[in-house]
């Protein structure tokens, strides 16, 4: 069945079914519903000797507490490995009865989230370092179906090398047979609750490729070596075609031989198979990413098999989709997932953690990835669900795993309120928190991640953030699941195949792709503005058009069809902000469109080589080089551009001199013409935005950068709905149905304050002049103000937020004056 079926017709009653997505809400039983809950592993909540009663007290407890918590919704994954210690035998009693915590979870009238993988990940079975939950049987019994590295060993995930965990290549037929009887087993006890507490079933789990090297590590066996080639030969049809590419001489797919080794980033242009096209590696990685779809396609199949089909319950899968990065350095080449690809095969859901890293003491690693990842997904969903917002979250960031010496990153209580603010605010439609409760591995050591709830089922101060959003969602959520967010003519206009690596580049795909995209977000929405964001794959030329300003971070490569797109947005009369490169080398159309939008020569590059890689620009008011809002931060390195056949070009960023802060090359510049406005920035002055140092950059250098992107729109002609006065001050709506109005405010300083939030334009807020509003702190009613509409067009709100804490306020017309 397609994903598509979950689309109700529109213009007829809905189809029946317990649950469906429809009018951007899910709908169960025909009705409404917000998910807000978390994962419960009645596999780690479990007493250490395994006694039954204690461990059944453990899971009521912890059902009460979630449902004390306003929580409706429990998430468990079933792990294969722990109900199956040998082939054909299979243990579900006592601490282990799933039919029993099942059956708690729907005697409460709670909604269900079913999880049996077969890949659960979750440090499972021994903590971190370890993935599960293949039996380690099945990988004895079967050493020809698992994953291999280029040099023909098992790939085996973590440092320790224990062969338990080598892990399965997803194709191999063997290992598919197992999962079917494993699927037809562990399925048998969520039928009961067909219709009932069931509401969706996750398909895998984050399924990429063991968040491990792809060139070289894996995957090179003999079943996944031939996927990659009848990839090649579809992409392809003929052996010839892929040899003007490549470069090379096959006579047949059967002959083509894998990249083993990453890409050089020093590689030059010239060398074979070490350039910015670079399809040899490109052709792998993406080979990768349609194997885990066809993978994930077969166990939809297999799930469908066994009676669980959609609009009867949800079929999803779900995505992390970052990169690993200590800060923004890669540690790895792994396969980011491509939510364009898994929405091909279920409506994918989103897995968020902004905190991974002990690298440093502030709120979040990356502040800006919930904004930017909501947005992003809500975009790929419509290939699931048709266009509507709809997102939901299988996993929020509900603590995290302390490591071996180490410890685990402080995750503090405030980092959660922000995350359900970013992603709530940007238009969840429900959420699960990973995990709700410490417990213990299948070794017996603890499994600690500073949860809401401590090992013994005791609430932390966590719990008390989840309770309070509880209340909020309690009150709130239907009219959340109908209301619109308001954003502004502006979009992030990101390409998937910058996924995959490449040589000869000056940037790194993965850190691009996952953590700079991200801070593109986080650059706007801080001076203002509230961006929209879709995929170069995904969208038309019509589709462009509907927005003043498009920006595009571009590698220095570029597909034909991107080229097209951008050029026909500026001819259009949109203003085109392309960031880095132009892409503009080499020959055909894509370079010829580019050339004619950007056609200022190359200058050369500076490189930033201090240990924060960054460095200074200065900021320029005419081609006098007058600064304008003092110099400016910039990150990794800057381009450098000679004007000279564009004269039409008017300089906006120019190096600053190292020794005399004087200007010296240029390394952004504007451009207006016969062919229409766009502007190019030669660096990165956005990096910041989703970083750790965020919070501690002064606020000058904020508002410099700030300053730049607000110059920038300006240029286009747009107004921001919603504005915050200062630094690292955040403010946007929603607006419901009814015309309530949500504003979702963020104070990302440490010290506490009154924000106040300009409203710029009343009417994409449905403000009503004459109307008077109430508005009220959504957490615990305490009235703000009452005011008619343009008393607060004129005096907007000043509002009191404490320090990297949040607001919920909402305006509800309550009569005419």
């Amino acid at each position: 069945m397609s994903p598509t079926q979950l689309v109700a017709p529109p213009d007829t009653t809905p189809a029946p079914g317990h649950v469906v997505i429809r009018e951007g809400a899910l709908h169960v039983g025909g009705e409404p519903t917000y998910l807000f809950g978390g994962e419960l592993q009645y596999f780690r909540v479990r007493d250490p000797g395994h006694d039954a009663a204690r461990t059944h007290a453990l899971w009521e407890r912890a059902l009460d507490r979630m449902q004390a918590a306003g929580m409706n919704l429990v998430s468990t994954y079933v792990p294969w490995d722990y109900h199956s210690p040998a082939d054909g035998a299979w243990d579900f009693e006592g601490a282990r009865d799933l039919a029993r915590f099942l059956e708690l979870v729907a005697r409460r009238g709670m909604h269900l989230l079913f999880k049996p993988g077969p890949l659960i990940t979750a440090e499972w079975p021994r903590g971190i370092g370890t993935f599960g939950a293949v039996p380690a049987w099945f990988k004895r019994a079967h050493p020809e179906a698992l994953a291999l590295r280029a040099d023909g060993r098992h790939f085996v995930f973590g440092s320790a090398g224990d062969s338990d965990q080598r892990q399965p290549s997803y194709l191999h037929p063997a290992y598919l047979d197992a999962v079917r009887v494993w699927y037809r087993r562990a399925l048998g006890f969520a039928r009961p609750h067909l219709g009932g507490a069931l509401v969706g079933i996750q398909i895998d789990n984050e399924t990429n490729l063991y968040w491990s090297e792809i060139f070289g590590d894996l995957d090179y066996n003999p079943v996944a070596l031939a996927h990659y080639r009848g990839f090649l030969a579809r992409a392809y049809g003929s052996v010839q075609a892929l040899n003007r590419a490549y470069r090379t001489r096959y006579t047949a797919f059967a002959e083509v031989v894998p990249p083993t080794r990453k890409p050089s980033l020093l590689a030059t242009a010239r060398r074979t198979r070490y350039h910015r096209d670079d399809p040899w590696r490109a052709d792998w990685y993406f080979a990768a990413q349609a194997m885990g779809a066809e993978y994930l396609a077969v166990l939809r199949e297999m799930i469908e098999q066994e009676g669980f089909r959609e609009p009867d319950v949800l079929l999803f899968t779900n995505d992390s989709p970052f990169s690993l990065n200590l800060e923004s350095v890669p540690l790895r080449e792994i396969l980011i997932s491509d939510g364009r690809i898994k929405n091909e095969v279920a409506l994918v859901a989103l897995d968020l953690y902004p905190k991974q890293f002990l690298t440093n003491r502030q709120l979040q690693d990356q502040p800006f990835q919930a904004d930017y990842f909501t947005r992003l997904y809500d975009h790929y969903g419509d290939l699931a669900t048709g266009p509507q917002e709809f997102i939901f979250a299988a996993e929020l960031q509900g603590g995290f795993w302390n490591m071996p010496l180490l410890g685990g990153p402080e995750v503090h209580p405030e980092a959660t309120d922000q995350l359900l603010a970013r992603s709530v605010g940007r238009g969840l439609k429900g959420a699960a928190f990973y995990v709700i409760q410490d417990g213990l591995n299948a070794d017996g050591t603890r499994y600690d991640y500073d949860a809401a709830l401590d090992a013994n089922g005791q609430p932390r101060e966590r719990y008390a953030v989840l309770a309070r959003w509880g209340r909020l969602l309690r009150a709130h959520g239907a009219r959340l699941l109908g209301a619109r967010e308001v954003k502004d003519a502006v979009a992030i206009l990101q390409n998937g195949l910058h996924g995959a690596p490449r040589a000869g580049l000056s940037d790194h795909l993965q850190r691009l792709h996952t953590v700079e995209q991200p801070a593109l977000f986080g650059w706007l929405a801080c001076a203002g503005f509230n961006p929209e964001v879709l995929d170069a794959r995904m969208v038309d030329a019509g589709t462009l058009a509907r927005y003043r300003a498009v920006f595009y971070q571009n590698p220095g490569f570029i597909d034909t069809r991107t080229a097209e797109l951008l050029h026909s947005y500026v001819q259009g009369g949109g203003f085109l902000v392309n960031l880095l490169w132009p892409a503009a080398r080499g020959a055909g159309p894509a370079a010829a469109r580019m050339r004619a939008l950007f056609p200022a020569r190359p200058a050369g590059q500076r490189i930033w080589r201090t240990p924060s890689r960054r460095g200074r620009v200065n900021l320029v008011r005419s081609d006098d080089g007058m600064e304008e809002g003092g110099p400016l931060c910039s990150y990794w390195y800057a381009s450098l551009w000679d004007l000279a056949p564009c004269p039409a070009a008017r300089p906006l960023l120019r190096e600053r001199r190292r020794l005399t802060g004087a200007r010296g090359r240029i390394v952004g510049y504007t451009l207006e013409d016969a062919l229409g406005r766009r502007a190019l920035i030669g660096t990165n002055v956005y990096s910041v935005f989703n970083r750790g140092a965020y919070y501690t950059t002064p606020p000058r250098q904020i508002s410099a950068a700030t300053g730049l992107a607000s110059r920038l729109l300006q240029m286009a002609g747009g107004k921001p709905a919603l504005g915050a006065g200062r630094p690292r001050e955040l403010a946007w709506a929603r607006v419901a149905p009814d015309g309530a109005v949500y504003v979702f405010v963020i104070n990302d300083n440490q010290a506490p304050t009154r924000v106040h939030v300009a409203v710029h334009r009343p009417r994409a807020l449905g403000l009503q002049d004459r109307v008077v509003y109430l508005a009220t702190n959504a957490f615990d009613g305490e009235v703000v103000v009452a005011a008619p509409g343009a008393a607060l067009a004129a005096r907007g709100l000043d509002i009191a937020v404490d320090g990297h804490g949040v607001a919920v306020v909402v305006l509800e017309p309550r009569g005419v004056r």
